[in-house]
This record gives C-alpha cells, structure tokens and sequence, in this order.
C-alpha cells in the first residue's frame, strides 16, 4: 500500500466515521437534556474524542465501506484470508528485508491501538491501575475487528494483528501513566507554590 492509498483511506475513514458520529452526538445531547444530566464538559469532549476514535478504528480497519475494501462480491464469495500462525508473516518480511510490509503491519498496528490504552484510563477511572484489564480490552477490541474482517471480508484475518494491537495498547497505557505521573507532580507543584 502506498502512502498515497494510505492518505485515501485516512479521509475516507474520517468521513465515514462522521456520518456515524454527528447522529450519535445528536442522540446523546438528546438524552441529556430529556434525562436532566449534566455532563462535564471535559469528559463529555474527552467521551466523544473516544467515540470518534473507535468509529475510524473500525473503519479503517474492518468496515471499510465507501469504496476502500468493502465489497459484496467479495462477501458472497467468501474471498478472505487467516493467517493463524503467530509472528510467522512479520519474521519473513523482516528476514526477507520486506521493510515496508513490516513497518506498515508492525509499528502501523501498534499505533493505532495506542490511543485506546491512553484514553481508557484516562476518561474512565475504572480502568486506572488495571493494566492487564486495559490490555485484555485492547485484545478484545483487536479480535472483534478480525472477525469483522472475516465474516464481511475486508482483510487478512491475521493473529499478528491481534498481538500488534495488544502491545500497541499497552504502549498507550503506559503513556498514560508517564503523563498521568507528571500532571500529578505539576499540580503538587502548582498548589504549594500557590500556598
């Protein structure tokens, strides 16, 4: 895949993803205002920076509609492909010197899943000091798209995506922590220099 399929899909991607995003925000300001619920504001901009990214995650990913992979075609004839064994696809391109298939599928899987591993904890504190959970969502999230894969035929369905994913979360959860380290400092810092 070029960079210049790859910029394609990132604008069909976000468009997408708004069609589906503008009615959900609609929805919600709908049911807050019926409920009386006040939301606040940073966690209400914060929650739908989340919903957005999990809308192009799926995207961009599994659903591929509006003409970046997803065909009927392809659907009813069951056209797909599993790669099952784990690491065997990422070890040849790196031994065969495939830079770019390993770059793109290493380093471009991890990426997309970082913004999940800081934005879980960082929005809901439920999932604040729960690493493994965190990470065990981030391989629920991952498998799902997979199987989305599978069933409409969008893509490989590939074991190294799911463990790529994974990490990539964890990578996120541990960003989370260093930022969430140093806002804590800060604010120590900020209220005994205001004292």
């Amino acid at each position: 895949m070029s960079i210049s399929e790859i910029i394609r899909y990132v604008y069909v991607t976000i468009g997408v993803a708004l069609v589906f995003f503008i009615p959900i925000i609609c929805i919600r300001r709908y049911s807050f205002r019926k409920e009386g619920k006040k939301n606040h504001w940073k966690h209400e901009i914060a929650s739908m920076c989340f919903i957005f990214y999990l809308l192009c995650l799926y995207q961009i990913t599994a659903l591929r509609f509006g003409g970046i992979g997803w065909d009927l075609s392809n659907m009813l004839a069951r056209r797909t492909r599993v790669n099952s064994e784990p690491l065997f696809a990422i070890w040849n391109w790196a031994v065969k010197g495939v830079w770019w298939y390993f770059t793109y599928n290493v380093i471009g899987n991890c990426l997309w899943f970082i913004p999940l591993g800081v934005l879980l904890p960082a929005i809901y504190k439920i999932y604040r000091g729960r690493f493994y959970f965190v990470v065990f969502i981030g391989a629920v999230v991952s498998s799902s798209i997979e199987i989305l894969q599978y069933v409409l035929c969008t893509g490989v369905t590939d074991i190294d995506d799911v463990i790529c994913n994974t990490i990539g979360t964890a990578i996120g959860y541990g960003i989370w922590v260093i930022i969430d380290k140093v806002r804590t400092r800060f604010k120590q810092r900020w209220k005994s220099s205001s004292v």
